[in-house]
């Protein structure tokens, strides 16, 4: 194996929520290919729970996320302090800006970054060309930063270990035995950080009336805090009975409620990564960015709503609002689009 098996590693993957997922499959296969290694991990502090259960991980290292009053030096004095201060054979940045190359000088023997593509999203956002010949997902492209190692890819996705999955000893996503599912439930995510991101209020709240008229479902309601405004005026303009779970600030609770349902309708946002990782099918809303930026729901059941409209994409993280004035990429999904892909996972 090329540069030796190491017998110590850390992960740096500061933020956000999506991000944070998607180096769950990379942590996995670490850990299958190399079962003796120290493997620790750090990220901010709002993204802890997405390891809190996770077996993979023997040590869980936080930051605050704003980094006022952090002395980066004694930060990087009390990680070595957890290996003896003795340096980590392998350092991978899967954040790879000037924060996390502070952070890891000195820390390791050996240091890999990941790529970002960076003149691709470039090209994509600017000329709306796509200069790589195949679309690559984060989990993959996270998962060449450790190509060296010529480590095989287990070929199963992403996680978020729930405590009942600790308490069982397996992750029960990927075995037969995860939880039923009972009656249809749909869950439904209208929010997004970003506006150009987020899909027309009353049109969530038409597509909730025709989903509960069609399937008799359960319906869902999911957001965090910031979301409470958003979800509030869907459940207002819906005049449906919904099970409302907006507001929450936990990703494990979130985790629960997704668990519990057949299906989530999204945007593109974390929450689309939070059941992927729990293999529940999803049907993401893509506005302002595309598929190509690589952030799809990773090894699970999707279907991706989208318009190709000229001026898409205008951006790889989200807008404020549309430079153009006419929102036309979220404009012109309709109700029918989304209920089309429901639709088309519903009735496998």
């Amino acid at each position: 194996m090329k540069g030796g098996e190491p017998s110590s590693i850390l992960i740096i993957r500061l933020s956000s929520m999506g991000d944070v997922i998607l180096t769950t499959h990379l942590a996995r296969n670490l850990r299958n290919n190399f079962p003796k290694a120290r493997i620790d991990f750090i990220t901010a502090k709002p993204f802890i729970e997405i390891y809190k259960h996770n077996p993979h991980i023997n040590n869980l290292i936080e930051y605050e996320k704003s980094w006022k009053g952090i002395d980066i030096k004694n930060l990087k004095k009390q990680i070595l302090l957890r290996i003896e201060n003795k340096k980590y054979d392998l350092l991978i940045d899967l954040q790879r800006n000037l924060r996390s190359f502070q952070l890891s000088q000195g820390l390791a023997k050996k240091i890999v970054k990941v790529r970002k593509n960076r003149l691709n999203k470039l090209s994509l956002v600017y000329f709306k060309k796509n200069l790589s010949k195949k679309i690559k997902q984060i989990p993959e492209i996270y998962f060449e930063t450790v190509s060296d190692y010529h480590l095989p890819d287990d070929e199963k996705g992403l996680e978020l270990w729930l405590p009942e999955d600790k308490e069982k000893g397996f992750y029960l996503p990927f075995s037969n035995q995860n939880v039923s599912r009972g009656k249809l439930r749909i869950a439904v995510a209208p929010g997004a950080y970003h506006k150009t991101k987020r899909w027309l209020p009353e049109r969530f709240a038409e597509l909730i009336k025709l989903i509960r008229d069609k399937y008799e479902a359960e319906l869902v309601i999911i957001g965090g805090k910031s979301d409470v405004e958003i979800t509030k005026n869907i459940i207002n303009l819906s005049e449906v009975k919904l099970i409302d779970n907006s507001g929450s600030d936990s990703i494990i609770s979130t985790a629960e409620v997704i668990d519990k349902c057949n299906l989530l309708i999204t945007n593109d946002t974390g929450v689309m990564h939070i059941a992927a990782a729990r293999q529940v099918p999803v049907v993401a809303i893509f506005g302002s960015t595309v598929k190509e930026f690589g952030f799809t729901p990773f090894r699970v059941e999707n279907v991706i709503v989208e318009k190709d409209v000229p001026c898409r994409p205008c951006t790889h993280i989200g807008r404020d609002k549309c430079p153009k004035g006419h929102f036309d990429c979220m404009n012109k999904i309709s109700v029918e689009d989304v209920s089309m892909g429901a639709k088309k996972i519903l009735n496998k």
